[in-house]
């Protein structure tokens, strides 16, 4: 299970294996929490002189700290202690030659500790909080050539956090305004009460209730300037970031987009290739004679093994069933229903997206108490509530209704207990298209069962293998004939920043398909 969020690094770019997924598209968030009041005035960073907020530096660090949590839980955290750790040293290291920790910085900036994480998706992204929460994710680690390509990465993110852009964004949007989204899952889901729709979905409504913030040009170029700037001060050739825009370019082209009409206000990918190995070039003096560090063995020893694509041991879909090998369940999925699968979260929708149905774990202990604080919690009338059993295990199913200013919603929630936790089936829709498809979100519930097949339990996901080419050849020809499922021979070429017919001399480090 995976939520989906609003991202901060310059592109949401999904890879081959997204494209069935419930949309085109995965948000990481942006990061300003929903009361947007107010005005800071406080010095910035980088000229000293007195800038305008939406947020004071302490509600920054604040709303980082509240709102880190949250992507901890629902997005997960890739488990390789190592790679983590790496990552998180890269960061540091560069953080030394940021402006936060520049001699004279302004006194509320001193003393700012930042926390790097790995996250677990398979999304070429990155991106940040405010207040010193750098994300990267295993999908952009897999489409990295080297070190220095993940310096740039990550001195952008640290630019956009000391630079508070999302911040002054904020500010803008008080200025007009102010929408709050219902997250990429759920937007669309239930257009007469996405307040409550939100809600419903999250129960715990963190992430939520984050406002959606997009960078313009303005942010990115400051952005870009001084992510080259800290990765070529602590001693990396930042000119080999360039390559990495290429391909998300390349990634771009491949899933036969245009750049997303909500991308016009950042540079072109091609725009920011150029300029920086025209910044590189401008900050090359500061390292002096030393040779710059690519690092590009060091980092591809470092990625051997990674997950690519998506982790079936998190859960995944054959069309017809959703299993999960790690908590060991099953359900069935319904015929022509579409099919999220989140980290803290499993969502179905019809074809019409008429009714949406959230499956997760409560936080009770039992599945009486986990009714009771559902219908309190949303002020449920209920038109049924009742113990049941699902399969031999205890249950507690509530139908009922949910009315505000904006309407009516019909419900069904289902609570199962299965050994120490208790699961939910959470099914609503408008009265105009609940009672059509209320059967069918109880045949859903009444389906959970343990997961007992043991070619399922012990599925492993697909991994990268870091190998020397055997032979010269075109990186075509170096790719087995089975790849893993959702990618193509393009994909691996994109991964490996080669083009397919390109001459991959013997003993050349590639990335492969590791052969299980």
């Amino acid at each position: 299970m995976v939520i989906v969020i609003n991202e901060l690094f310059p592109f949401r770019l999904i890879q081959a294996d997204m494209r069935h997924r419930l949309f085109t598209f995965t948000c990481l968030v942006s990061t300003i929490a929903l009361l947007l009041g107010g005005c800071a005035t406080e010095p910035s960073l980088y000229t000293g002189e007195t800038g305008y907020y939406a947020y004071t530096w302490e509600q920054e660090l604040k709303l980082g700290r509240e709102s880190d949590a949250g992507i901890v839980q629902q997005m997960g955290l890739y488990q390789d202690d190592a790679l983590a750790a790496y990552i998180r040293d890269i960061g540091k290291d560069l953080l030394q030659y940021s402006a936060i920790k520049a001699v004279g910085a302004p006194e509320i900036y001193q003393n700012t500790e930042f926390t790097f994480r790995l996250l677990d998706s398979d999304v070429v992204n990155a991106f940040a909080l405010p207040g010193g929460y750098i994300y990267v994710t295993r999908g952009l680690l897999a489409h990295l050539k080297n070190e220095a390509q993940l310096a740039v990465v990550i001195g952008h993110e640290i630019t956009h956090v000391e630079a508070r852009h999302a911040s002054k964004q904020a500010l803008k949007r008080q200025l007009g305004q102010i929408g709050l989204v219902a997250g990429a899952v759920i937007g669309e889901q239930v257009a007469e009460n996405k307040e409550f729709a939100r809600d419903m979905v999250n129960l715990g409504g963190e992430l939520f209730q984050l406002a959606t913030l997009k960078y313009g040009r303005d942010a990115e170029r400051e952005s870009d300037l001084h992510g080259v700037e800290y990765a070529a001060k602590a001693g990396y050739a930042a000119a080999e970031g360039s390559e990495f825009f290429r391909s998300l370019d390349r990634i771009s082209e491949k899933s036969g987009q245009s750049i997303p009409s909500w991308m016009s206000s950042h540079p072109d990918p091609g725009e920011r290739e150029k300029t920086i190995q025209e910044l590189a070039k401008q900050w090359s003096p500061s390292i002096g004679a030393q040779a710059p560090v690519v690092g590009q063995q060091r980092f591809l020893e470092m990625i051997d093994g990674l997950v690519v694509g998506q982790n079936p041991r998190n859960g995944y879909s054959d069309g017809q069933r959703f299993y999960h090998p790690d908590l060991r369940f099953q359900f069935d999925k319904p015929a022509g229903w579409s099919l999220q699968n989140e980290s803290g979260a499993v969502y179905l929708t019809d074809a019409n997206r008429s009714v949406m149905l959230a499956f997760t774990i409560a936080k009770e202990s039992s599945p009486l108490e986990a009714a009771q604080a559902f219908i309190s919690k949303l002020s449920i009338e209920p038109t049924y509530a009742q113990d049941s059993r699902v399969n031999g295990m205890p249950a507690y199913v509530v139908e009922g209704t949910v009315s505000n200013q904006t309407g009516t919603l019909m419900l069904n929630s289902t609570f199962i207990q299965m050994g120490d936790k208790v699961f939910t089936f959470l099914g609503y829709g408008t009265s105009a298209s609940f009672p059509a498809q209320a059967q069918t979100i109880r045949g859903v519930a009444g389906s959970f069962d343990n997961l007992t097949n043991p070619d399922i339990l012990n599925i492993q996901p697909h991994r990268i293998a870091i190998e020397s080419a055997a032979r010269t050849a075109p990186f075509k020809d170096l790719l087995p004939e089975r790849l893993p499922p959702g990618t193509d021979t393009h994909d691996w070429a994109i991964m490996n920043q080669v083009e397919l017919d390109q001459t991959i001399e013997r003993g050349q480090l590639v990335k492969l398909p590791a052969r299980n």
